[in-house]
C-alpha cells in the first residue's frame, strides 16, 4: 500500500521503493497515509510515504538506490514444487498465522505459501496468485507479500525467528493469476541481531516479473505474537 501510494505521487518515479517498519502494524485498525516532501544534502525534493496508526508512525516508503547484488536465480517449477516436502512442520512454525506462508489458518484463508529449502540459504516455492486472490490480477501489495516470506526461510527461522524490518522491491510485470509462479530467495548475510536475504519472482518460463532485498532482525517469537494480538 505504501509503495503504490509513493508510486502514484511521483509517477515519473520507476525503480525500486524501499519501506522501512518502525513498528508492529495494529491488526484491524485503520491505518492513516500521508505524503511529505524531504530536501536531501543535495537539495532535491524527495517524497516520503508515511503510514500511521493513532499518530504513531508504523511504516515509511521512500524511493531507493541501486541494488546490493543481482537476485536469487531462477529455478524450474519442478525444482520449485519439490522442496514443498521439506517445508517446516505445522507444529514448529514461529509464527503460524503469517497469511503468506503461516501453517494455522483455515483452507482458502492466505497465500500458503511453502518455501523449502533449494540448499543451504537458498529456498523456493510455486505461487498461483489465483490460489488466493481470484483471476484478476493480483495487487502490487500481494506481490512484494510473495516476495517476503519466502526470503525469510533461508535463514535458521525455527532456532533464530525473524522479523521484516526493510524491505526494497521493485515490480516489473504483474504476474498471470492462473500460472503457476516461481518465488526463490536467498541469504545474503547475518550479523548480530540482522540478517540481509534477497528473493525474485519468475513466470513460470524463467521472466523476472519482480525482486526485492530485505533486513531481518532477531526476536523473541512468543513476544512478538503477543504484540500482534494486542
Amino acid at each position: 500500500m505504501l509503495a503504490q501510494t509513493l508510486r502514484a505521487s511521483t509517477p515519473a518515479r520507476l525503480g525500486p521503493v524501499r519501506v522501512r517498519l518502525d513498528a508492529p502494524p495494529p491488526l484491524d485498525t485503520p491505518l492513516d497515509v500521508t505524503i511529505e516532501t524531504l530536501t536531501d544534502d543535495g537539495g532535491d525534493l524527495d517524497p516520503v510515504a508515511i503510514l500511521t496508526s493513532g499518530g504513531i508512525t508504523i511504516a515509511t516508503a521512500t524511493g531507493a538506490p541501486d541494488w546490493r547484488s543481482e537476485p536469487p536465480p531462477f529455478v524450474t517449477p519442478k525444482e520449485a514444487a519439490a522442496t514443498a516436502a521439506g517445508y517446516v512442520d505445522p507444529d514448529l512454525h514461529p509464527f503460524p498465522q503469517c497469511f503468506v506462508c503461516g501453517t494455522a489458518r483455515e483452507p482458502g484463508d492466505g497465500m500458503r505459501l511453502t518455501p523449502g529449502r533449494l540448499h543451504e540459504g537458498s529456498t523456493a516455492c510455486l505461487w498461483r496468485p489465483a490460489d488466493a486472490f481470484g483471476t484478476s490480477p493480483p495487487a502490487e501489495a500481494a506481490v512484494w507479500a510473495a516476495l517476503d516470506c519466502p526470503s525469510g526461510w533461508t535463514s535458521d527461522i525455527l532456532g533464530r525467528p525473524l522479523v521484516l524490518g526493510t524491505m526494497t522491491a521493485e515490480i516489473l510485470q504483474l504476474p498471470d493469476p492462473q500460472l503457476s509462479c516461481v518465488v526463490t530467495g536467498r541469504m545474503d548475510r547475518s550479523e548480530g541481531r540482522r540478517t540481509w536475504t534477497s528473493s525474485a519472482l519468475w513466470s513460470p518460463g524463467g521472466e523476472l516479473l519482480a525482486r526485492a532485498e530485505h533486513i531481518w532482525f532477531a526476536v523473541d517469537a512468543a513476544t512478538f505474537n503477543a504484540i500482534l494480538a494486542g
